[in-house]
Parts: C-alpha cells; sequence; structure tokens
C-alpha cells in the first residue's frame, strides 16, 4: 500500500523514473554530474554486478559545476553578463551529458536529466521560462528551482504550467538567501512544511531538500497520496526519501575537509587535470554508492531539536496541514 500511494504522489511526471518503489529495499539516487566523461564513469560503475540494479533515478546538471571544475567560491554570478556566462554554459553542459546518457544507458535504465536555473534565470517568470526552454531543447527532461519566497514560487508555477517536470529545491538556497530554513524548531519545521505543500500545489513533481534536519526530510519523504518525491542533500536520511550524491565530491577532496562530504576521495583539485578519469570515477563512485546503500553515508546531520520536538515533528502530517 506505501508503494502505491508514494508513486501516486510523484504526479505521474516523474513515476516512470522512480525506481525506489519498485521495492522496499531501494533508495532512490541523485546523481550531480557534469561531463559527458564523468557519466561514462558512473556507467562504468553500474556495470559492475552488485550495482546493477543500484536505483540511480536522475542526473543533475546543477550550477556547483562553477564551484568544482572551476573553482569559484559561490554559484552568485556578478551581474547580467556572468549570468548569461552561467546560463551558456550550463546549457552546452546539458546537451552533453544528454548525449552520454543516451549513449552509456539502456533506455530502460536511463536516469532523467535533470537542468538547475543558475543565478539571473529566477529574477522573474520571463527569465526562467526563456531559460527552462533553452535546458529543454538541449535535451533536459526537468528543471529545478531554488525557492525561498513567493518569486521563486512563481517561476515554478510559471515552468510548471508548460508541461515541463519541474522541481523545488527547498532549505538552503545558496543563489537567494543561503540558509533560509533548517527545520531546527517545530516552528520553523512548520514553515518548512508550508514551503513544500506550496511548492506542490504550484505544480511542482517534486523537492530538493537541503541542509534542513533529518525530521524534515523524513516526515517530507514519508508515502502521502498528496506528496511529492524528495532527494535529500546534507540532511541526513529518510526510509522513503531519495538521496542525492555529488559525483566529483567522490572522487576529489575539498579545498576545507567537512564531516558531512563522503569519505571516498583520493585526489586533490591539482591533480584533476591528469587522474580525474574515467575509470577512477568509477572506481570511486562504486565505493560510494555501497557506502550508501549499506546505510553509512550520509551521516546523520546536527540538530538543534530535542527528543519531544523530533517527536513532534514526526508525528505531523506535512502535506496536509492547514
Amino acid at each position: 500500500m506505501q508503494t502505491e500511494l508514494t508513486a501516486s504522489a510523484a504526479t505521474g511526471l516523474l513515476a516512470p523514473y522512480l525506481w525506489r518503489y519498485a521495492s522496499p529495499a531501494q533508495l532512490g539516487l541523485k546523481v550531480n554530474a557534469y561531463r559527458g566523461y564523468e557519466i561514462e564513469g558512473l556507467a562504468q560503475a553500474l556495470s559492475t554486478p552488485d550495482l546493477a540494479d543500484s536505483p540511480v533515478e536522475c542526473v543533475m546538471v546543477g550550477d556547483s559545476y562553477f564551484m568544482t571544475h572551476l573553482g569559484r567560491t559561490g554559484t552568485v554570478m556578478s551581474g547580467p553578463a556572468e549570468q548569461a556566462w552561467a546560463l551558456d554554459t550550463l546549457v552546452g553542459l546539458v546537451a552533453e551529458v544528454r548525449a552520454a546518457l543516451d549513449a552509456q544507458f539502456p533506455a530502460d535504465r536511463r536516469p532523467f536529466l535533470l537542468a538547475d536555473l543558475p543565478d539571473g534565470t529566477t529574477a522573474n517568470t520571463t527569465a526562467a521560462l526563456v531559460a527552462a526552454e533553452r535546458f529543454a531543447a538541449s535535451g533536459a527532461d526537468a528543471v529545478k528551482i531554488e525557492v525561498a519566497g513567493e518569486d521563486g514560487m512563481r517561476c515554478v508555477e510559471a515552468c510548471a504550467a508548460t508541461g515541463l517536470p519541474t522541481l523545488a529545491h527547498l532549505g538552503y538556497t545558496p543563489q537567494l538567501t543561503g540558509l533560509s530554513r533548517r527545520g531546527d524548531a517545530v516552528d520553523d519545521a512548520a514553515e518548512l512544511f508550508a514551503q513544500a505543500r506550496r511548492a506542490r500545489d504550484a505544480g511542482s513533481c517534486g523537492l530538493i531538500v537541503e541542509m534542513v534536519s533529518e525530521a524534515v526530510n523524513q516526515a517530507l519523504s514519508r508515502p502521502h497520496p498528496h506528496g511529492l518525491p524528495v532527494y535529500s542533500v546534507f540532511s541526513g536520511r529518510a526510509r522513503w526519501g531519495g538521496q542525492s550524491l555529488n559525483l566529483w565530491d567522490a572522487v576529489v577532496r575539498p579545498a576545507r575537509r567537512g564531516r558531512y562530504f563522503p569519505p571516498t576521495p583520493t585526489i586533490d583539485f591539482a591533480d584533476v587535470p591528469t587522474a580525474y578519469t574515467p575509470a577512477l570515477i568509477a572506481d570511486r563512485m562504486r565505493e560510494l554508492l555501497r557506502l550508501t546503500l549499506a546505510g553509512w553515508f550520509p551521516l546523520r546531520p546536527h540538530t538543534a531539536l530535542g527528543r519531544r520536538e523530533s517527536a513532534e515533528i514526526a508525528a505531523t502530517d506535512p502535506w496536509s496541514m492547514p
């Protein structure tokens, strides 16, 4: 019964890709990747017998590319010229990843391709629609929009109204306000739940939640006839949730070691030009996928919630609240 409820919550747009619902033992996975050779490495990792059925449902080309591959300090652009460059860059990467996915994965196991609208493209609905159209023309199956308020919700609504599957990104929104809501208090969790319902009502067919408390992640991910599929980032684990992994982070050590980053990297940024190959990507992604599927990754994030508050959030129905 849980499987039927959750699958129905996908609004039909993501349902063909959500393999996690075929078996209660599966954890849905989203992998951030940016280049064709990275997709080659991912495909090699998933050809390993014990990982052949791993439910990598989604590949996302995200604006984190500017920080990983290009070494920038953030994803906010300095003005209109940089914003146009960012969009052009991601559109080109989406086309490259689209070709690689089609070449490396059989149609019945091919993840859907999610494109991340970069800084500047959600300033208004016109800009969002132009960007979404360009991504769709380059092969994206869906788009993601960071949301911290009504302006973002209007962009979600406009893009979803075209029929293009649109996912809302809640919690930590680096393009906009940074850390908006974590759900580290009952009232704060209620605000996040209200945002999730507003995103659903705006036409979003899924959520990305970043740096929210594990209690909020778990509540949003529970099977519900009026809920949405969820992928979480730095938000712990949820029984029926999807987990987001970053392929680059599986291989390349961050400049500043963080407790919540994967434990799998073996090279530094300076080594990337010669060592960041499909073979190494495959080797490190195998390890990260195994750790994730075994429940060793990600770690549970720190929270200010006490037991009573966590229990109150756990008892909340986030999708049917007034």
